[in-house]
């Protein structure tokens, strides 16, 4: 993508929407509008309705179909969701009759334009709509009075310099959205606590009701966006419902969760260094109804603590971690949605705030960007990373993986052994899917996972031994600077890293998305020689040379290492030569050659390397 020509679409979303019970559904109205902002004239409009994907007749429950699962495929009313209009959509005033492309799917709606909208202009959407969440949980749901609403709305597809990305929700890949405002007012029971993306800026959101003893009060935020002045839309409220307005800008997605049960845990982050555009004032929301208290509060601090330290300031004013009904966790724009406590989790999901959801890849398209980098971050986050413990084993010495003396130590390099053991058997899958593979195409949600998740935090962690500590940390600010609140693809992540390291990475950017393999080196024995005059006084030495073989598939400046009585001397392969020698200097009598001395590359070797010399 790179910047130059760059631009994106703008869609603002000012919406009233009241929770029906009774239904087990949202009812909502209101306008979209959406901003021309590229060199080409539209004749068509094209959205998502995600919610239709969970329910018979859906690409969804065709792909479950096909591989043998049962999800929503033979749901009945009022089990299965959907998302659906009550009025025909208006442009600019004219009515316009919605188009399915994809059916029997309804995930995707062609709105034909009265009139095209030439490069600049914009158009006002009027949408009226009800949506309701299925009761078999997968990434939205509803169980009682617990409602997750993930998705909901009439979500415009993206328009980039590709052209409309208008897909079908299915069980492999997620999302990709147009950033903008959402402006929307919740008319909801009295007792209902929502969750939302966005700051509450006016109205009740239940918090300080169910505020747990020992909790701070909710820091609300409500001038976070300045004077937003009163809600775009007429609000009837009727007895025994209350409204609340959300505002959120600069995000591509809006979720909300309610229930009565909700208890709500806050805090706040002071941050008076914060980079221009951030906020001082950072607010964390927990909201859960089974949760150990202060456990999940204290996790998202210090997820948030770690996140801007690798990244530089949060883009947006607050975050919010709700207890989901489903399992695991899912990411929306200043939301989070997890069914569990786990900090592991907690860290993943919050990544995804900054790898998603401010920088904004197309998940359906490159699922690495994201998945990849989020779950190297609670990698790395957590101590399990290659790269900061090879540093550690440098510095102690510990290149013998049998010998290190310090428990914790020996259970980090074998919990990474064993990460890097699940890398390698995802290239063992009949197609070895490369990581650029739409997400789609994968053959089935094991695959997608072990490519996506597993073999992308490779990627990250093969990046960072490449450049090292200090560049690869240079290298994720530089990309986040440059592009937080953007659309992000391959190009514009690799430009950021080769700007940062001053050189080409095409081949290792490209051996990575479009191939797939392992990193597979192997050293021959080493040849021995003495020059000069040896001693402390003396200028000789010993030059060692090292054969070394590249066998896999991928590329790597592989570390080479000799030991003396002093330590070790290590020195980089040169990554594009496949065969070379690598000659390494020593003032002191060589004692033992090693292929990656400390373990800093993301690799098994499976022949000899090393050699103890005579």
């Amino acid at each position: 993508m790179g910047d130059a020509g760059y631009w994106q679409q703008r869609a603002d979303y000012a919406l009233v929407v009241q929770l029906d019970e009774a239904r087990g559904s949202a009812r909502a109205s209101g306008t979209l509008r959406y901003v021309n902002a590229s060199p080409d004239t539209l004749r068509e409009l094209w959205l998502h309705q995600h919610l239709n994907a969970f329910r018979p007749g859906s690409r969804w429950s065709a792909d479950d179909s096909a591989k043998g699962k049962l999800r929503f495929q033979r749901l009945d009313d009022p089990a299965y969701g959907y998302e659906r209009f009550t009025q025909a959509p208006r442009i600019n005033g004219k009515r316009v009759r919605p188009e399915y492309p994809l059916g029997p799917d309804s995930t995707v709606v062609r709105l034909p334009l009265p009139r095209p909208l030439p490069p600049g202009d914009s158009l006002i959407v009027a949408l009226a709509w009800e949506a309701r969440p299925s009761t078999v949980l997968r990434r939205q749901g509803r169980k009682g009075r617990h409602y997750d609403f993930a998705q909901w709305f009439p979500k415009v597809a993206v328009y980039d310099r590709h052209g409309w990305k208008p897909n079908a929700l299915v069980p492999q890949g997620e999302l990709y959205g147009e950033f903008g405002t959402f402006d929307v007012t919740f008319v909801l029971p009295a007792d209902q606590v929502i969750a939302a993306t966005g700051v509450p800026v006016a109205g009740d959101p239940g918090w300080e009701r169910v505020r747990l003893p020992g909790s701070e009060a909710p820091t609300l935020l409500r001038g976070a966006y300045g004077a937003v002045g009163a809600a775009p839309h007429p609000v009837q409220v009727p007895n025994g419902f209350r409204a609340v307005r959300f505002v959120a800008r600069d995000v591509h997605h809006f979720g909300w969760s309610v229930s009565p049960a909700f208890r709500y845990e806050g805090a706040k982050m002071v941050r008076p260094g914060a980079a221009a555009g951030a906020w001082d004032t950072l607010a964390l929301h927990v909201l859960h109804e089974h949760w150990q208290p202060g456990r999940t509060l204290a996790d998202v601090r210090y997820a948030m603590r770690w996140l801007e330290g690798v990244f530089g300031s949060y883009a947006w004013p607050q975050i919010t971690i709700a207890e989901r009904l489903e399992g695991s966790g899912t990411e929306f724009p200043m939301l989070v949605m997890n069914g569990e406590e786990d900090r592991s989790l907690v860290v993943h999901e919050a990544g995804h705030q900054f790898t998603y959801g401010i920088l904004a890849n197309n998940e359906w398209q490159s699922a690495w960007m994201d998945e990849g980098l989020t779950s190297y971050q609670e990698l790395w986050a957590r101590g399990d990373a290659r790269v900061p413990l090879a540093q550690e084993r440098a510095q102690k010495g510990w290149a013998n993986p049998e010998a290190i003396p310090d428990t914790a130590a020996r259970r980090r390099l074998h919990t990474i052994t064993e990460f890097t053991a699940s890398i390698e058997a995802s290239t063992r899958f009949a197609t070895t899917p490369p990581l650029g593979l739409r997400s789609d195409l994968f053959a089935n949600k094991d695959e997608y996972d072990a490519v996506v998740y597993d073999r992308a935090a490779g990627f990250y962690s093969a990046l960072h031994d490449v450049m090292g500590e200090a560049t690869f940390r240079a290298f994720l600010r530089t990309y986040y600077a440059r592009w937080a609140r953007r659309h992000v693809d391959r190009w514009a992540m690799q430009q950021a890293a080769e700007d940062v390291t001053g050189a080409p990475l095409d081949w290792f950017f490209g051996q990575w998305i479009d191939g797939s393999g392992t990193i597979d080196y192997t050293i021959e024995a080493p040849r021995v020689a003495a020059f000069g005059t040896s001693g402390a006084s003396g200028s000789g030495g010993w030059e060692v040379s090292v054969p070394l073989q590249r066998r896999g598939v991928y590329r790597h400046p592989m570390p080479v290492g000799v030991r003396t009585v002093s330590g070790w001397t290590v020195q980089r392969a040169d990554a594009l030569a496949d065969n070379q020698t690598v000659r390494i200097v020593v003032r002191e009598p060589p004692l033992e050659v090693r292929l990656d001395p400390f373990g800093s590359v993301e690799s098994r070797t499976t022949t000899a390397s090393s050699y103890i010399l005579p």
